[in-house]
């Protein structure tokens, strides 16, 4: 996690795959793609498998993106897209756990997690401008 903009600055983070966020965004992409895979094949769920994959998708390349722009105010902004995505993440899996039947808790939980450290980050941003 990111605590401060100096850790940007000062090359704490020497790049953003050492990010936890980042890391455990990885994961749900790919959890989330597993379990898109097992809805049924129809037009209603096509539409969610890929809400699903997008925003999934969405988180760890807007931490990427934003670390990448070596500037705090915008890698702070960038976070605040990825918390977003990460919320819409999980507005999906609920949609599917309840819908299709899927078990998403442990996706759920990881992305819970996400929405943790990225809401932690982005206030610690904000008292060290």
């Amino acid at each position: 996690m990111l605590n401060t903009q100096n850790s940007i600055l000062n090359g704490q983070y020497s790049d953003y795959h050492n990010i936890t966020a980042y890391q455990k965004a990885k994961q749900v992409t790919k959890l989330a793609i597993s379990v898109a895979d097992k809805l049924p094949k129809n037009r209603a769920f096509d539409a969610i498998y890929t809400q699903l994959v997008r925003s999934s998708s969405s988180i760890g390349a807007n931490i990427a993106e934003g670390y990448g722009r070596n500037n705090p105010k915008e890698y702070k902004q960038f976070l605040g897209i990825s918390r977003g995505s990460s919320l819409e993440t999980e507005y999906w899996l609920e949609i599917i756990g309840e819908s299709a039947g899927i078990d998403t808790q442990s996706i759920l939980t990881i992305n819970k997690e996400i929405i943790k450290l990225l809401t932690t980050s982005i206030k610690n941003l904000s008292i060290h401008p």
